[in-house]
Formats: structure tokens, sequence, C-alpha cells
């Protein structure tokens, strides 16, 4: 069957870092907005 590292391959590592890149890219903005609106309200 071969190694069970080789499903892990240079492919999929990337796919799964640029998924997991663009949802935290995603959670950083909406927090940015959700701060900047609370800090409105606050003033």
């Amino acid at each position: 069957v071969g190694k069970p590292s080789s499903f892990f391959d240079q492919k999929t590592t990337t796919a799964i870092f640029s998924v997991a890149y663009g949802i935290l890219r995603r959670l950083n903005i909406c927090y940015r907005t959700f701060s900047l609106k609370h800090n409105e309200e606050n003033k």
C-alpha cells in the first residue's frame, strides 16, 4: 500500500495550509470589523 505519510504529500499539505490561512484571514477581518463597530458605539 505504501507509507501512511504518503497521504500527506506536498499538495495535500499546501491545500490544508491555504484553506486554514483563508479561514484565519476571514476570522481576522470579521474580528476587526466587529471591534471597530464596538469601539464606535462606546464613544
